[in-house]
């Protein structure tokens, strides 16, 4: 097993639960009863991701699985954006946003997301991505805790959306998310580095 998997804590798994404590006590002190789309909370959740897209461009070695996965990080942005539309579409005096098929060429938003999404998908396909996936889980090991914690963020960011219908919880657990997100790829940069000598 520890062939495969890496058991140990890394410090660095902290930060998200860091930011967690950081977002209850900001919610609870400022009574905070809502946050809304577009707002600095949700907007600087993407910073995590910003730092895990300049890492995964400027890896050395697996380029391919540093590129796909940067692509698809920079996907995720782009949703928190609702692919822009939050920047112009907001209906005055609320906190809604008009969507897509509000605008006479709104369509095309959904066709360029499609064809961003197939490009990314040939991409992976014609540079045999694969072949750095098996590279890297034989280079280095899994961080286990890592990934347990992100798939409980997971858990708990559906179950906030979808069964509570609470949106606080639903962005803070995003938010840790994507916190787990750039800590998973700080600690595969660090292995990759050190399996090299």
């Amino acid at each position: 097993m520890k062939k495969y998997f890496d058991f140990s804590f890394h410090p660095l798994n902290l930060l998200p639960f860091a930011v967690l404590a950081i977002s209850i006590l900001w919610i609870k002190l400022g009574n905070v009863t809502a946050i809304y789309e577009n707002s600095w909370y949700e907007n600087t959740s993407i910073l995590p991701l910003i730092v895990a897209i300049v890492m995964c461009f400027c890896a050395k070695k697996h380029k391919v699985l540093f590129n796909v996965l940067a692509m698809l990080l920079i996907l995720m942005i782009a949703r928190e954006f609702s692919y822009g539309r939050v920047l112009f579409a907001q209906i005055p005096g609320t906190h809604s946003y008009y969507s897509w098929s509000h605008y006479k060429y709104g369509y095309l938003a959904h066709i360029f997301v499609g064809i961003y999404i197939a490009w990314m998908a040939i991409y992976a396909l014609a540079k045999k991505i694969w072949v750095d996936i098996k590279n890297i889980l034989t280079e280095t090991t899994i961080p286990i805790w890592s990934f347990i914690f992100s798939f409980i963020t997971v858990g708990l960011q559906y179950y906030s959306e979808r069964i509570l219908h609470y949106d606080i919880g639903e962005e803070v657990m995003e938010y840790v998310l994507y916190t787990f997100i750039f800590v998973i790829v700080f600690i595969y940069i660090k292995k990759i580095r050190k399996a090299e000598g």
